[in-house]
């Protein structure tokens, strides 16, 4: 396996790409969803640790600080975010009212947006990989020797942005506000 780092880019162009094609109208509402769910994993995050944590030693995980304690972390965690965002990309969305803006500028918006959310939903999954030392190689080959980018990046992971999770509730008051006032 290559650079981690290359496993997530990826993941983020290809939410970009879906952002693109579903138009920012429709992915400004995916956003709103996957800000929430950032929100409550980060806000509940040292509860539902602590309760997994007693659950993993119970069934003989191993307790606190173990490796197969580590891999059901990041499993949790990463499993909760994947069903939320797949809830938010699935069936009936959130849509913002209003006439599209025309190309390029539209174009442009909806990319934009698609970014985001790549960054947003790569970025978070990246995070329960780093927070709990890449427990995926007990699944898969990996390396978890970091490159000097991979380093940088880690420092810039949305859940790593913010010391408090309410600040993640911000752009979706922002959000919620130009939804309702269409």
């Amino acid at each position: 396996m290559g650079p981690v780092e290359l496993v997530f880019i990826s993941i983020a162009l290809m939410v970009a790409l879906i952002g693109l094609a579903r138009g920012y109208v429709k992915e400004l509402g995916s956003t709103l969803i996957i800000l929430v769910a950032i929100f409550i994993l980060t806000f509940f995050e040292d509860q539902l640790t602590s309760l997994l944590t007693a659950l993993g030693a119970s069934f003989g995980g191993g307790g606190e600080g173990g490796t197969a304690n580590d891999l059901l972390l990041s499993t949790f965690y990463s499993l909760i975010f994947i069903i939320i965002v797949f809830g938010a990309y699935s069936g009936r969305t959130l849509n913002f009212v209003g006439t599209p803006a025309p190309p390029p500028q539209g174009t442009l918006i909806s990319l934009l947006i698609g970014l985001l959310n790549g960054y947003l939903i790569a970025g978070t999954l990246w995070y329960y990989q780093d927070a709990y030392g890449y427990p995926i190689g007990q699944l898969v080959t990996f390396d978890n020797q970091l490159t000097n980018l991979a380093t940088t990046l880690v420092d810039y992971l949305p859940p790593v942005l913010f010391d408090n999770p309410v600040y993640w509730i911000v752009p979706v008051a922002v959000l919620l506000i130009i939804r309702v006032r269409g």
